[in-house]
Formats: structure tokens, sequence, C-alpha cells
């Protein structure tokens, strides 16, 4: 079973979305480990014990994540069934930056 089968399905957490299922589009994409991952590529099983965190896991209406406000202020939504994914890819993204001595800008 693929991570975003188990996380959907099990989990009941339906914020990560599937799209093409080959792993193109990102709309999957949550943090494992706090790297970005695309869940419709990867077996639920060869995660287990690592931390995953999907959108659900990233903020709350009263207090976003700094991305989230981003998002908005900058009205980055393209029709919002990808946001999930763009949201843990750059949180992603900006972790993976700062691990390989890079700064934020």
């Amino acid at each position: 079973m693929s991570l975003l089968d188990a996380i959907r399905e099990y989990a009941n957490l339906t914020g990560t979305k599937k799209g093409c299922d080959h792993g193109q589009c990102g709309a999957c994409t949550v943090l494992c480990d706090g790297e970005r991952m695309l869940s419709c590529l990867t077996l639920a099983v060869m995660k287990d014990g690592s931390e995953i965190t999907t959108i659900e896991g990233i903020g709350t209406s009263g207090d976003m994540h700094p991305s989230q406000k981003a998002f908005i202020e900058y009205d980055a939504f393209q029709y919002g069934y990808c946001t999930p994914g763009q949201i843990c890819s750059v949180i992603g993204m900006l972790g993976e930056g700062n691990r390989n001595g890079a700064r934020n800008l």
C-alpha cells in the first residue's frame, strides 16, 4: 500500500491529495522526517517509525504556518487541489536548504 493511501484511508487525513499517481504532479507531497516526499510513490511499510507530517499537521486556522499565510497573502492558489502538497513542498524545501547551509531569502 502506498503511503498516500495509508494516510487517506487509515489515518483519515484527506488533505493530502491523489493527483497523477505517478509522482509527477506533487499533489501528494508530505514531509517525512522533515523532508519532502511523494507519498504516492512511497510504500507505507518503508516509513514505519518515521515522522510523517501532512497539511493537517502544518498549522491551524488560528495559528497558520508562515508558508500558509504567504499563500493567502500572495494569492498563490491555482484551483486549490494541489495547494496542500505545494505548501508541504515549500516547507520541506526551506528546511532542506537550511540543512545544506543555505540561508532563507
